[in-house]
């Protein structure tokens, strides 16, 4: 299968968490925005990349690893298993919110009297997702190559034609919409408080990439190294891009699920440039096929480890010859293709979209709940050797700032915007979506009961 590189390594990590779709999401803040960013990274940012790359670096010589090896290891199987479902099912319910970012903006670009058009956005949606998975298919040490790329193309190239252009907007004197805070004024946010819900999505995923740890060559620091330096990158990356956004565009013009479409717009006719705008948000859309590419194969693999251990089939824990969950994968597809098509019951797409990161972002955080937890008691247990984090008392300060970050986004997620409580009151709005978390993370116990039926199966044909 060979080697992962470091550089590669690196771009597989930013590329799962630092898409530039998420500025938008992020210059919404306006002048609150240094505030919020500051507590997204230490509250969740940091904790989850050091605890992730220390728990990686612990079980470097095991021959699997991820959020559901270190989950196993302190609570044990079952408990795994609920860790890699709510990861997994945050993957596939975030998908259609990718998928629709990109058909949208493509569609904006090229074909805007097509971008209202659903069966044709839906279609692109569907089959975009289905070369995603024939890309991975090919193997992990491909598809992160092509990843790489992507990165580069579609995160570093637009964040920095950012830079540039918001260092020419003040240089011919346009008007900044965007001036640094001393204060936090809580009146002036709190009409969109559940926005900090997004700031803390545009940071998921920075552990996915630990189940590739054993195509790494010395795993335990060049692991360690890809983490500390994805995570520079992402914090530098992010933080100049959403302060040039939101310095250009006024946050009440932004759009959530096309709004950077819009801002190059902007930006390039202003500029009197206006032409090379379809080829950079070309490139955005470059960026997020990287982060999907990232997304459909790490929390598969977990899938497979959980088969592997009796949750599910045999079948779906086998690897292609390239070392790969083919079954898993095709099994992901086809839901993708059925949840893609639920698009047409929402009438309003900006509605839909944030609904699903609304939804797979508490679904995820229930998985960092754990994975907390778990080197928390790994590290009482002297399971988790301190490599990165030496010190015992850092450590666990570490892991209660995550805590504390994680709890407290969860809750904020019940109390949405008025723009997302349209047409319904705040206590549906609580009624479906703390049913849809509910509903949805339970569905663990149905592997359970598969695991626990097949093994007394076993044991029946054993002692006849």
């Amino acid at each position: 299968m060979g080697y992962l590189s470091l550089p590669v390594l690196i771009g597989l990590i930013v590329v799962s968490v630092d898409s530039v779709r998420n500025i938008p999401s992020l210059a919404i803040f306006g002048n609150q925005l240094p505030i919020f960013f500051l507590f997204a990274i230490i509250l969740f940012l940091l904790p989850v990349a050091f605890i992730s790359a220390e728990l990686s670096a612990s079980f470097s010589k095991d021959s699997e690893n991820g959020v559901y090896h270190w989950v196993k290891q302190a609570y044990g199987m079952d408990m795994g298993m609920f860790a890699i479902w709510n990861q997994w099912i945050n993957s596939l319910i975030w998908f259609p919110a990718n998928l629709l970012f990109i058909t949208s903006t493509f569609f904006s670009i090229f074909f805007p009297n097509m971008a209202s058009h659903k069966p044709l956005v839906v279609s692109t949606m569907i089959a975009t997702f289905w070369f995603i998975t024939l890309i991975n298919l090919r193997g992990i040490k491909e598809s992160a190559k092509v990843a790489f790329v992507c990165m580069f193309l579609g995160v570093l190239l637009p964040i920095g034609t950012l830079l540039i252009s918001s260092g020419l907007w003040l240089f011919h004197g346009l008007p900044s919409h965007f001036a640094f805070s001393g204060g936090f004024n809580f009146g002036s946010v709190s009409h969109s408080v559940s926005a900090l819900t997004v700031i803390i999505t545009s940071f998921l995923g920075v552990e996915i990439s630990a189940v590739h740890i054993n195509r790494v060559a010395n795993p335990k620091r060049t692991f360690t190294i890809a983490m500390l330096v994805a995570a520079a990158l992402i914090v530098a990356i992010m933080f100049i891009g959403s302060i040039a956004m939101a310095m250009m565009i006024p946050a009440s013009h932004l759009s959530l699920y096309d709004g950077l479409a819009e801002t190059f717009k902007v930006i390039f006719n202003q500029f009197g440039v206006g032409y090379l705008a379809p080829a950079l948000l070309g490139m955005v859309v470059f960026g997020s096929l990287g982060a999907l590419i990232s997304w459909t194969i790490s929390p598969a693999i977990g899938m497979a480890q959980a088969a592997r251990n009796g949750y599910m089939p045999q079948f779906l824990g086998r690897n292609n010859k390239n070392g790969v969950p083919r079954n898993i994968l095709f099994v992901q597809a086809a839901i993708i293709t059925l949840l893609c098509l639920s698009i047409g019951l929402f009438d309003n797409m900006n509605d839909f979209y944030w609904y699903l990161i609304s939804l797979s972002t508490a679904i995820y955080l229930l998985m960092y709940i754990v994975m907390f937890m778990a080197g928390i008691k790994l590290r009482r247990q002297n399971k988790g050797h301190g490599t990165l984090l030496k010190s015992n008392t850092l450590f666990y300060g570490v892991s209660f700032a995550g805590l504390i970050g994680v709890i407290g986004t969860f809750i904020v997620g019940f109390f949405p915007s008025k723009q997302v409580l349209s047409g319904m009151s705040l206590s549906q709005y609580v009624l479906q979506f703390g049913s849809g978390i509910i509903i949805v993370s339970m569905c663990y116990f149905l592997f359970v009961a598969y695991r626990k039926r097949s093994c007394c199966i076993v044991s029946e044909n054993r002692s006849s």
